[in-house]
């Protein structure tokens, strides 16, 4: 059955282009007879049938009768899959290799009275340029209240295209102060990888700390440089900040598992990767490496996370976990224990699920998400690295009595996330760097 599926892929390639049948690289399936949309769709729905995690229940459908190749991907989702899609080369590439995306530079998060405060501000970025800041409550976009973009359920179109150059207006200030108003330009943001990282000392023991931003490639470098400085500090106990990080490349999320349990996990297995029944040929491990900077003899490592920590950071979490002493603070993370792989044609690149990633005890299926030790609130009043913020208090006073803090009345738990604006995109996927493939998770 599997043949004939992936045969009627190879009818959709003209003569010429290379298949799956002429090709010793399982993951290439050539490109679509023409970058016709009805070309585009019918090569959609033959991968999909090839390569889906879930292609035996997976519908059948005519991919003529829809208007582009992200339609047609849509239609054939299974659940608990919301993330197999089209996406745009350039855009992509620009992420995963320079950690630069198209933005304004913030995100925000609701309250519980339906308004928006400012939760991250990407440094150098237009917001931070126009003096917004982490805590802001964000009253305006556009000349519309947020009240009035929740009615006429704007939120599609209310920032504009996502292209440079296109000009946001936009209010924001302080609770109970006047808000500034400005115009903000949409222009490529570079991402900073690790906004925050600092040394401090509990019980009379250095322990390290990181905010860590996006799994993107420029963070490989910025990642040893951090923990090279743990090293020397004498660091065995580190606290990853992790709550606003939704994923990136499988190679950067093995590096900080190394980073955090290469000294006494060297030669484990660190993940491994289940594909689908397409390519189940192909799974393979991934062993943990000790590197120069990795925490030598690594006693615990402790998590901060929210429903926005997806993807790698949850592959992270899983990994060192097989390993070491491993407690979170927070919230639920956003539960996506699947991949997909990469395959460009025309001018984008499909991403399908096509597997499952589990840990060196075989766990994984964390599909409602990673649950914390302790809950925990993001507390906005404070900025990132504070050691008064709630949540990274929490996780210091976790290291240092070994107990979760009592919960005061009306405390703990994160509000549903709300990314607008943000210095990465939410659930982004993550690339992997299989041998034959073009990966991603």
């Amino acid at each position: 059955m599997m043949w004939q599926l992936r045969a009627s892929a190879v009818l959709l390639l003209p003569l010429g282009l290379s298949s799956a049948a002429c090709t010793e690289d399982a993951f290439d399936f050539g490109e679509p007879r023409s970058c016709e949309v009805a070309d585009q769709n019918a090569w959609v729905y033959g991968l999909m049938q090839d390569t889906y995690l879930w292609s035996p229940e997976m519908p059948e459908i005519d991919p003529s009768e829809y208007d582009s190749p992200s339609a047609t991907i849509a239609a054939l989702r299974v659940a608990p899959d919301r993330w197999s899609r089209v996406a745009d080369r350039v855009k992509t590439d620009k992420l995963f290799k320079e950690g630069k995306t198209i933005g304004l530079g913030f995100r925000t998060r609701r309250r519980s009275d339906d308004g928006l405060t400012v939760s991250w501000v990407s440094p150098g970025s237009p917001a931070a340029t126009a003096g917004m800041r982490r805590g802001d409550d964000l009253r305006g976009i556009g000349g519309l209240t947020i009240a009035q973009i929740d009615t006429d359920e704007r939120w599609g179109d209310v920032y504009g295209a996502d292209e440079p150059g296109v000009v946001v207006d936009v209010e924001f200030g302080p609770p109970d102060a006047e808000p500034t108003q400005a115009q903000l330009t949409k222009d490529w943001l570079e991402i900073e990888t690790v906004p925050v990282h600092d040394v401090f000392e509990i019980d009379g023991r250095p322990v390290g700390y990181l905010m860590f931003s996006s799994f993107v490639g420029p963070a490989a470098d910025r990642l040893d440089a951090v923990f090279e400085g743990f090293v020397e500090a004498g660091v065995d106990r580190v606290i990853v900040d992790l709550r606003y990080n939704g994923g990136g490349l499988v190679k950067v999320a093995k590096q900080l598992t190394d980073l955090l349990v290469g000294d006494v996990a060297d030669g484990d297995v660190n993940y491994s990767i289940e594909y689908g029944p397409g390519l189940r040929d192909q799974n393979v491990s991934r062993d943990v490496t000790r590197r120069d900077g990795s925490i030598r003899d690594p006693r615990s490592v402790v998590f901060i996370t929210t429903g926005s920590t997806l993807s790698a950071s949850e592959l992270v979490i899983n990994s060192v976990r097989a390993h070491v002493d491993v407690r979170i603070v927070g919230d639920v993370t956003g539960g996506k224990p699947v991949g997909s792989t990469q395959f460009d044609f025309c001018d984008k690149i499909a991403q399908p699920l096509t597997f499952q990633l589990l840990n060196a005890d075989a766990q994984g299926h964390y599909f409602d998400g990673i649950a914390p030790d302790c809950v925990e609130t993001d507390d906005l009043t404070r900025q990132l690295g504070d050691v008064r913020e709630a949540s990274l208090a929490h996780a210091v006073h976790l290291l240092a009595t070994g107990q979760c803090e009592p919960q005061p009345p009306g405390r703990g738990g994160t509000p549903t996330a709300e990314v607008h604006g943000a210095p990465s995109r939410a659930e982004p996927p993550i690339h992997d760097d299989i041998e034959g493939a073009r990966g991603l998770f």
